[in-house]
């Protein structure tokens, strides 16, 4: 700072005065004004679900599957103290598309810009989010992502400014793929000698919900399915997405997948799309 203030004495009123906005915008964009720091606190650890309707041993967050969503926005600092309650294994998580400018440590792929985090250990993320947009993060270690560790990230505008489009709601849908067969008899398989493909997934999940041994169209289609039957307080209970006529609706869509790639469809009658990227 004092080689500013001495090149200020040094010059005219008017040099002075564009030295001094100079300075305090700088100063301004290092003190983040109009940003926040958003913190979470979470334990990562494999517990019994029922994805789509088949009990099985997912790999959740505060026992919840999918994790918990994150939402910030463009400038916000996340600060993510991660506990691994895994017994026998280490954890770490990938922030897909956040680009950790200054960060690289928080990237979270291990062995690469960090160290697995050891069972029992906790291990703080902190990185900037600075482009809006929809993201999602998910284990990065072995086929955890597989197991179920994923959530959404979504990061909206920046405070004071506004979205380059008018919309009435918001819908976010995490797709996912989802296998029977262990995450750890995946890996085995999938780096195995000779190589043993682990077949299709037994189901698609939507926001981590989907059905397996039912089928929620048996009574409109020729198929053999059971149809589904449900209360609407099953974890594979399919989420209801609440939509009126005429209105504007965001659709957020992140895939997670570990092997599967998909397309994505909605049926109806007349729908006008438009797509926005961020610059």
């Amino acid at each position: 700072m004092g080689w500013i203030l001495d090149l200020v004495e040094a010059k005219p009123k008017a040099f002075q005065v564009v030295v001094l906005r100079i300075f305090l915008s700088t100063l301004f964009m290092q003190l983040g004004l109009g940003t926040k720091i958003r913190h979470f606190k979470w334990e990562t650890e494999y517990m019994f679900w029922s994805p789509d309707c088949v009990e099985n041993v997912v790999l959740g967050i505060n026992g919840q599957f999918p994790g918990p969503t994150i939402r910030a926005r463009a400038g916000d600092t996340i600060v993510v103290e991660l506990t691994n309650k895994l017994h026998t294994e280490g954890v770490v998580i990938h922030w897909h598309g956040i680009r950790q400018m200054g960060t690289p440590w928080a990237d979270g792929t291990a062995s690469i810009s960090q160290c697995a985090i050891n069972p029992g250990e906790t291990f703080k993320y902190r990185f900037k989010v600075d482009k809006a947009g929809t993201y999602f993060y998910h284990g990065h270690l072995g086929m955890q992502r597989s197991a179920g560790l994923y959530g959404l990230l979504i990061v909206d505008v920046a405070e004071g400014e506004k979205e380059p489009f008018h919309y009435d709601g918001e819908l976010d849908l995490l797709l996912s793929d989802w296998w029977h067969q262990g995450s750890l008899e995946q890996e085995v398989s999938l780096s195995s000698k000779p190589f043993r493909w682990i077949g299709e997934p037994q189901s698609l999940l939507i926001n981590g919900r989907g059905q397996y041994n039912c089928s929620l169209a048996a009574l409109y289609s020729n198929s053999s399915a059971t149809q589904c039957k449900f209360t609407g307080t099953e974890q594979c209970a399919p989420e209801i997405l609440n939509v009126l006529p005429n209105k504007t609706y965001r659709i957020r869509l992140a895939s997670s997948t570990a092997l599967a790639s998909l397309n994505f469809a909605i049926k109806v009658q007349y729908m006008l799309i438009s797509f926005y990227i961020y610059k």
